[in-house]
């Protein structure tokens, strides 16, 4: 039998270094094809993100703008003043400075006008410009043909119609240069009789404004059969200059949105397009990114890296010297965890004595230890909530330093940006006091219904959701009322769906999906929450609701569920069992019906 030939330290050396060398070379090729596509990957979530924030956003404004110019409508229609003039034409200098206090106090007003019955004008008020000082019109025209006054005369009293933005019409013909304008009229009744339609036009550009704000999105407005009205600051006249949506923008022209709330969205042409609501009527509108944009810091990406790679070749030497050490060193490691180990082993009884005491004081701190719970659930949702205005905030300073050194900071532009700065800080306001409202301590019982609380933790989490794509269903037929601590009763909401949004994002599932089902049976209200992320392990079941038991190893306290089977058997009167079915974990709260009793 041959002796088998040893191999020198030297030899071992540098065959271990070549070998390890090598395999970082292939690590690295590998890191750098893998970073390219997370970095990709990770610009397109971050404009899914953001151009649906930017959305959003958007249509709450448009919603608080159409709000404001409706309320303004229903002053003067309600006002008495006016009312006494259109019983009686003599009372006719009370509504001229009716309409004179309403035009000087709205610079967007383009017209303030009252049609008669027979839709003649009858009073009129124009300004030429925004900002312009407002005249009455003496040379009055005939609009009964026009769409927004017959729809307006077919409406009950009170009832308000909002036009398309489309332009301004003198004496049947389009007025040129081009300008938009956008309506809201409002029938006239008295005793019953109708009297004629008030209407405000405004210059639309103020809606065109509020869309091309963004920093961040060049905007494109459209009709519903894809003809443009706005795009890259110029208007365009459907029947004098007509342009499609398709001819500047690559999107199907079956992919047009055709009702409320439709919308599109390529990640890969960074292009979004939505139907949103505009009173009675439907806006279009599409955002793309416009050019030279970040939104997230690539290059910083690319450079961190570049770093590590660089760092892992230069470790390819080192590494390979410290395995290559002679084996005794393993040797000497080995027996001095052994001894460790059998030092352990005599002091494990005193240890055993020390954690049964330290479980007593958890035990003790249960309460305590729920409530930071629910603050650290609270600062971490709070943090998810402002990193995105927080980003946006940062790329506004970013754009401003670069156009100011560019010296292309133009007053609108820069008025611009600092509003929708305003409406990042706004955001974040309104971010704090949901939460604050939500985990102020209940002092006292209500009544409230199911939907209330459900409704009132999506404010706390919903975001949250949407951010990682989890959609959540909520099923009810009718109104379900409970009696007791609202925030208690939400809390209970809060712990189950935090609990199935950790599950689904750690386990990665498709199409990750929480439902909500209530209904009733009997004498009984029956809740239940249930996922799609695979279920608890079998032998879990049935410690689940066990204090200090928590299947989230470090980043759980075990006192979650536990607080939430104690909150509806003790201040519910009901009862919370947990089972698997096919798809995941299955929540089912059965609770007195307190419907008797009220």
């Amino acid at each position: 039998m041959t002796e088998p030939r040893l191999i020198s330290r030297k030899r071992f050396t540098t065959v271990l270094a070549l070998t390890f060398f090598t395999y970082g070379i292939l690590l690295m090729l590998s890191f750098y094809l893998f970073s390219h596509w997370l970095i990709d990957k990770k610009e397109r979530e971050k404009f899914r993100s953001e151009v649906s924030i930017e959305a959003t956003n958007k249509e709450r404004l448009l919603n608080h703008y159409i709000g404001n110019l409706t309320q303004s409508l229903q002053s003067i229609a309600y006002n008495p003043y006016f009312m006494s003039y259109v019983v009686d034409p003599r009372y006719l200098n009370s509504a001229e400075f009716l309409f004179l206090t309403f035009m000087l106090e709205h610079h967007d007003y383009m017209q303030l006008r009252f049609l008669g019955p027979d839709g003649k004008e009858k009073l009129r008020f124009d300004r030429d410009r925004s900002e312009g000082y407002p005249y009455k019109v003496a040379k009055l025209q005939n609009k009964s043909k026009r769409y927004y006054f017959r729809e307006s005369a077919k409406l009950p009293e009170g009832a308000i119609h909002t036009s398309k933005i489309d332009y301004n019409i003198e004496n049947g013909k389009v007025v040129h240069p081009i300008v938009p304008v956008f309506r809201v009229s409002t029938p006239i009744y008295f005793k019953g009789e109708f009297k004629g339609v008030l209407t405000i036009n405004t210059f639309a550009r103020k809606i065109i404004n509020l869309f091309a704000s963004s920093p961040i999105f060049d905007t494109i407005i459209f009709d519903r059969d894809g003809y443009v009205i706005y795009a890259d600051g110029k208007f365009y006249d459907r029947e004098h200059h007509p342009k499609k949506l398709t001819e500047i923008l690559p999107l199907p022209p079956e992919k047009l949105p055709q009702k409320l709330s439709d919308e599109y969205l390529s990640e890969k042409d960074r292009l979004y397009v939505k139907a949103m609501p505009m009173g009675t009527q439907t806006i279009y509108v599409a955002f793309t990114l416009k050019p030279g944009t970040a939104l997230t810091l690539k290059k910083e990406d690319y450079q961190a890296a570049g770093l590590m790679l660089t760092l892992l070749i230069l470790l390819a030497l080192p590494l390979s010297w410290i395995l290559a050490r002679p084996t005794e060193h393993m040797f000497e490691t080995v027996a001095r965890q052994r001894q460790e180990l059998e030092e352990l082993t005599h002091t494990l009884e005193e240890r055993v004595r020390e954690k049964s005491e330290e479980n007593a004081r958890k035990d003790r701190l249960l309460i305590h230890q729920a409530r930071l719970a629910e603050l650290g659930e609270m600062i971490g949702n709070i943090a998810h909530q402002w990193r995105h205005p927080l980003t946006r905030l940062s790329l506004i300073l970013q754009n401003l330093k670069a156009l100011s050194r560019k010296g292309r900071l133009e007053k609108e532009k820069l008025e611009s940006m600092l509003d929708t700065a305003k409406e990042q800080i706004f955001f974040m306001s309104e971010t704090i006091d949901n939460f604050r409202n939500f985990y102020r301590p209940a002092t006292r019982e209500e009544e409230f219904t199911v939907r209330e609380a459900y409704e009132k933790v999506l404010q706390i989490v919903g975001y949250d959701l949407k951010h990682k794509n989890i959609r959540i269903h909520y099923k009810e037929e009718a109104p379900t009322h409970l009696h007791g601590m609202f925030n208690q009763f939400a809390q209970v909401f809060l712990n189950l769906i935090v609990n199935a949004r950790d599950a689904l994002t750690e386990r990665e599932v498709t199409d990750p999906e929480i439902t909500i089902e209530v209904s009733r049976k009997e004498s009984e209200i029956q809740i239940v929450i249930y996922d799609n992320a695979g279920g608890i392990p079998e032998e879990y079941l049935e410690k689940i609701f066990e204090p200090y038991f928590s299947t989230k190893q470090e980043r759980g306290t075990g006192v979650g569920l536990y607080m939430v089977r104690t909150i509806i058997e003790e201040r519910f009167g009901g009862s919370i069992v947990v089972e698997n079915d096919d798809r995941g974990a299955r929540f089912t709260i059965i609770l007195p019906d307190p419907s008797p009793i009220r």
